[in-house]
């Protein structure tokens, strides 16, 4: 038990009613701990922690941008209090890295062991004080994990505390870490919950596929209130505070425009990293993955055409392909097999002209290609060689005799990043070179894939899926060996041949 020596008897019984607030008040206990005068969003913040321990919230997710004091408020103060009201509960922390989880598992420990912790009956237990695991007489538990590498096992807990368990650009656009890390969680994590079973999620949104953004729903676009689980239905409620508000029901009811966090954080500080933009800032400081105007490509860089007046005879026609098999090996978020046909004109435009999009088995979308170089009876057809092409080429060259369908495949190889491979695409787009067929103009089921090349396009390179990108690239990487179309032939005289004509014909 700790004792302070106080000046007066009225310092002393204003510290004891400072100390009984502050059990009961996680805002008071933030105040006393810290000694500082929460700002707006801090004061929201706290209010959130109070629901989660009054059980008015059972699951949520706080993202934040960084240096805003989120990591303080949840992962650090926020388990030590509850720690402290409840000494007997088992809580478990997990971070990006098991560094990092021993880090601030070592702040947890800290704040317990300030003079001003308001509970002197809850302390550490002498022989279980590490950074990453300690425990308290009563029989409590704070055990802090890496989300990539870390025991979770054997460990159960009533509260789950993770903060930015996909951290960085190296991770976030890496798939395999961001299945990873969203298998973690539904078996490794979540198995270990009982009781009161309480989550919290603190981030800062990487990427729109991190294991948020494979909870909430499609399309989420930033907003704070109670949202649903796409799979279980279970509600989370998502308090989501970016540093420009962009959304007329800002939380914090600020007008858009208006900064998070003006003295420390405002217009000086980070007007040159607004004005970059780009997904830095849309990512870290909006918490919106994706920003609007596009990473990579902008709605600026596509141009419309209308089906009924293009001539496919006076085109010269490709298909490229990213194959997927990933349906196949069972995985929850499977990619898509896309096949896409395009046409070249006199002046080297290349139009969009037909695809197909799906998920489904390799019997399947080999159909759907063999169809479609049936219909369009392509000049080459552009597909990525690697694994995927070895197993199904077999069956694909099978297929080909059987139809009688002869088309020269080209595979390309991968061996650079998706965005330096998307480079060739971006370059027609910004010679206003890239045409898709106007919305209103092409069938229903093309216009639900044309839709998500759009969107994937927009989002490239952090949507969960880019693989009609990838088949546009395919494509891009090839323009350098494609024919270009014929010009149409120029329109007669209505009045019959002139005398230029004649002697022209007679010459040939």
């Amino acid at each position: 038990m700790m004792h302070t020596r106080f000046a007066s008897e009225e310092e002393m019984l204003a510290d004891e009613e400072d100390r009984r607030a502050s059990q009961r008040s996680f805002l008071r206990f933030y105040q006393r701990m810290t000694g500082f005068e929460p700002p707006a969003h801090v004061r929201l913040a706290c209010k959130l922690g109070q629901a989660l321990e009054e059980d008015k919230v059972d699951r949520a997710m706080v993202f934040m941008p960084p240096r805003h004091a989120k990591t303080t408020l949840f992962s650090h103060l926020l388990p030590s209090w509850i720690m402290g009201r409840h000494p007997t509960s088992a809580i478990m922390g997990v971070a990006h890295t098991d560094r990092y989880g021993k880090k601030i598992g070592g702040r947890v420990r800290g704040y317990m062991r300030k003079k001003e912790w308001p509970w002197p009956e809850v302390y550490l237990s002498d022989d279980t004080a590490a950074k990453e695991a300690f425990a308290t007489p009563q029989g409590g538990e704070y055990n802090a994990f890496g989300m990539f590498g870390g025991n979770q096992h054997g460990n159960p807990a009533e509260w789950l505390f993770m903060d930015d368990i996909i951290k960085g650009r190296k991770i976030a656009l890496s798939p395999h870490m961001r299945d990873e890390a969203w298998e973690t969680y539904r078996t490794d994590l979540l198995s270990r919950l009982q009781g009161r079973r309480k989550q919290l999620m603190i981030f800062t949104r990487w990427h729109m596929d991190d294991p948020a953004g494979r909870i909430l729903p499609e399309g989420y676009d930033g907003r704070s209130g109670w949202f649903r689980d796409r799979e279980t239905g279970e509600a989370w409620y998502v308090l989501s505070l970016a540093a420009v508000a962009e959304h007329e029901n800002d939380p914090l009811g600020r007008a858009k425009g208006d900064w998070l966090w003006p003295d420390q954080f405002g217009e000086a500080q980070l007007g040159g990293m607004r004005a970059r933009g780009g997904w830095v800032w849309s990512a870290l400081y909006q918490q919106r993955p994706s920003p609007e105007e596009g990473l990579m490509f902008s709605p600026d860089h596509i141009q419309r055409y209308n089906p009924r007046n293009l001539d496919p005879l006076r085109l010269q026609i490709y298909i490229s392909s990213d194959y997927a098999v990933t349906s196949e090996a069972g995985s929850p978020n499977p990619d898509y097999t896309v096949h896409m046909v395009w046409g070249v004109d006199e002046d080297g435009n290349i139009y969009l002209l037909d695809m197909w999009r799906g998920r489904t088995t390799s019997d399947v979308w080999v159909s759907e290609w063999i169809r479609l170089v049936k219909k369009w009876k392509p000049l080459r057809a552009v597909e990525e060689a690697g694994q995927i092409m070895s197993g199904v080429g077999p069956f694909l060259k099978m297929m080909m005799r059987k139809e009688r369908v002869h088309v020269f495949r080209t595979q390309l190889t991968s061996s650079t990043s998706k965005e330096q491979r998307a480079h060739a695409l971006l370059g027609m787009g910004q010679l206003g070179k890239l045409f898709l067929p106007q919305r209103d103009k092409v069938r229903k089921s093309f216009l639900s894939d044309l839709d998500a090349f759009e969107q994937e396009l927009m989002q490239f390179p952090t949507a969960p899926h880019d693989d009609t990108v990838d088949a546009a690239t395919l494509f891009g990487r090839f323009l350098d060996k494609v024919l270009e179309g014929e010009a149409p032939p120029p329109k007669g005289s209505p009045h019959g041949e002139s005398l230029d004509d004649l002697f022209s014909r007679h010459n040939r």
